[in-house]
């Protein structure tokens, strides 16, 4: 657990530089995946799903990108000339429309180095993918188990992969 945290303390540092380098919006894009292991093939596969959706949905507005890997799992970071705002309907777009969307975290960050929240483009929270309920109260109040949790993951991953093999 050590090793994730550290992880994301280095990610977030990656994020200011950029911010202060660019000055420009820079896009986080993660799979939300529960556990201590954040790097199995099935985390991968939806990763790379993620990625191949931000640069498309993005990539006449990236200004840089750059894959990160390490105990957090996958991330990649996108520095986007386009505004804020319109980065983070994008991104809520395909969080909340795509068929993996639920195991995408795609943050935007300002140049104060604090992310866009929904709620700053008039946009409800996030709802829990298991119950529908707030995902933050599910989230304090440890409502659904970390295997509970993974399971629904690895279970939408599974689903995506058969709906999308090629014959």
């Amino acid at each position: 657990m050590k090793e994730i945290l550290e992880d994301r303390e280095k990610r977030y540092n990656n994020i200011l530089e950029l911010i202060q380098q660019y000055k420009l919006p820079v896009v986080c894009g993660k799979i939300n995946y529960p556990g201590d292991n954040k790097n199995t093939s099935k985390a991968y596969t939806a990763f790379d799903v993620l990625q191949k959706l931000l640069i498309f949905k993005l990539n006449d507005f990236i200004v840089y990108k750059q894959i990160i890997s390490g105990y957090d799992g996958k991330s990649i970071l996108i520095v986007s000339n386009k505004s804020i705002e319109e980065v983070k309907k994008i991104a809520v777009n395909i969080e909340e429309n795509h068929s993996l969307g639920r195991t995408f975290d795609i943050d935007v960050y300002k140049k104060n180095g604090a992310p866009i929240d929904r709620k700053n483009i008039g946009l409800e929270s996030r709802s829990c993918m298991i119950c529908h309920e707030d995902a933050r109260v599910c989230i304090k109040t440890r409502r659904h188990s970390t295997q509970e949790l993974i399971g629904h993951i690895d279970q939408m991953i599974e689903e995506y992969i058969k709906c999308n093999q090629r014959l």
